[in-house]
C-alpha cells in the first residue's frame, strides 16, 4: 500500500518551460508527472476505493447520492433520472459523475483512516504547494482541495469557468489515472472560446497533469456508451486565502 512518504513527483522535468507555456496559453500539460511507482500505486488505491457519491445538479441545487442509494434504484428509475439530467443539459449548466471529495471528508472527519485521505496532506504539503506557486507564478497560493472523480459512460460536465463564491482559485489541476484511454471514448477536457468553439482539447492520459488558470471556460465531454472503462482523475484547485 502506498504511503504519504511514497508519493514522489518525477524529478526529470524542466518546470520553467511548463511555467512559460502556462503563462502564454493559460493551460499546460505535464506528462509523467509522478514517478512510475507513485502513479501505479495511486491508480491501484483509487481502483480499490469503495466510497463513491454520484454528484449532479438540478439547476442551482447540487446533490451527492451515495453509491448504495443509487444501486438501490431500479433500471427504470435510473433511466428517468438520466433523462432529467440530459434534458436539463440541453439548456442549462449540468454535470453528473461519481466523486469522493477527499478534502471535505477530512474536514468533516468522515471515514477516518481511509487511505485516500493522505492525498489531502500531500496536496497541501510544501513540495506540491511550492511547485504550484512556481508553475502559476502566484506566490499567494497557499492551499489545495482535492478529490477523485470517475466518469462512467454517459457522464459529463458542461461548460463552466470554475468561479467559486467562497474560494479564491488561481488554477485547477487534474491528473489522469486511467491507462490506455481510447480517444473515441470521449471524456476530453476541452477549452472553449466565447463563441463556443473548442480552442484546445486534452485527451485523458495516465499520469499527466493538466494545469490551467481560473476563470477559464472549459468542459468535460461525455464519456461515450462504447467506452471500455471509466475516466478516473485526481483533481482539485490551487487556492489563495
Amino acid at each position: 500500500m502506498l504511503t504519504l512518504a511514497d508519493i514522489q513527483i518525477n524529478p526529470d522535468h524542466n518546470w520553467s518551460d511548463y511555467h512559460k507555456t502556462l503563462k502564454e496559453n493559460g493551460r499546460v500539460q505535464i506528462p509523467n508527472f509522478f514517478t512510475e511507482k507513485t502513479a501505479s500505486g495511486l491508480a491501484a488505491m483509487i481502483e480499490q476505493h469503495k466510497i463513491w457519491y454520484l454528484a449532479y445538479n438540478e439547476y442551482d441545487n447540487y446533490f451527492e447520492s451515495t453509491l448504495e442509494d443509487v444501486m438501490a434504484l431500479s433500471p427504470q428509475e435510473i433511466s428517468r433520472f438520466m433523462q432529467g439530467v440530459n434534458k436539463r443539459a440541453s439548456t442549462h449548466f449540468q454535470y453528473v459523475f461519481w466523486q469522493y471529495y477527499i478534502t471535505q471528508a477530512v474536514d468533516k472527519n468522515e471515514n477516518p483512516g481511509n487511505p485516500m485521505h493522505m492525498l489531502h496532506d500531500w496536496t497541501n504539503g510544501t513540495d506540491f504547494i511550492k511547485l504550484l506557486q512556481s508553475l502559476t507564478g502566484d506566490q499567494d497560493v497557499s492551499w489545495c482541495d482535492v478529490f477523485i472523480s470517475r466518469y462512467d459512460p454517459g457522464h459529463f460536465l458542461t461548460n463552466h469557468d470554475d468561479t467559486h463564491p467562497k474560494h479564491n482559485r488561481t488554477a485547477a489541476y487534474t491528473i489522469g489515472m486511467t491507462k490506455d484511454w481510447n480517444p473515441n471514448w470521449g471524456g476530453h477536457l476541452v477549452f472553449l472560446d466565447k463563441k463556443g468553439d473548442i480552442k484546445e482539447g486534452f485527451m485523458p492520459e495516465f499520469n499527466t497533469l493538466s494545469l490551467f488558470y481560473n476563470p477559464q471556460d472549459h468542459a468535460v465531454q461525455m464519456v461515450t456508451p462504447s467506452a471500455g472503462k471509466s475516466r478516473v482523475s485526481l483533481l482539485g484547485w490551487a487556492n489563495k486565502e
